[in-house]
């Protein structure tokens, strides 16, 4: 798959070949918009699982969506996921919306907060190197 992008509403969602998608969610996520992202998700991991970084900072997911987003993503679509500028409250909420997907699949995934993009990537080569020599 090659990069893309897609927007839909104030977000958008880039995929960055090999591995990597880059969600920037801004304002209030409505139920329309998160099934549009679930969508997108499941698009991409059709090439094989991915990490998922999303910037949240700047958003509000309420409880429909989230409810959504837990019960129709699957665990088996990610290799890690990255928060980006997570408060403590959407903290809680990544972290319980994990645990839901961990239900719909086999596998597990690692779930993680950082403040910058910066520190989302350089936790993706992180976790890709220990993966590499686990596996390798």
């Amino acid at each position: 798959m090659q990069q893309q992008e897609w927007k839909f509403g104030a977000h958008t969602v880039r995929y960055e070949p090999p591995d990597v998608a880059v969600a920037v969610f801004s304002g209030n996520i409505n139920l329309e918009e998160i099934k549009r992202a679930v969508e997108l998700y499941g698009e991409m991991a059709k090439n094989g699982p991915f990490y998922m970084i999303a910037d949240i900072g700047q958003s509000q997911l309420g409880a429909e969506p989230r409810r959504y987003l837990s019960e129709n993503g699957k665990a088996d679509w990610f290799k890690g996921t990255v928060y980006v500028g997570a408060d403590m409250v959407q903290q809680t909420f990544g972290k319980v919306i994990a645990l839901g997907m961990l239900f719909t699949g086999k596998t597990r995934f690692e779930t993680t907060f950082v403040k910058t993009l910066p520190e989302a990537r350089a936790w993706v080569e992180q976790h890709r190197l220990k993966q590499l020599k686990k596996h390798g």
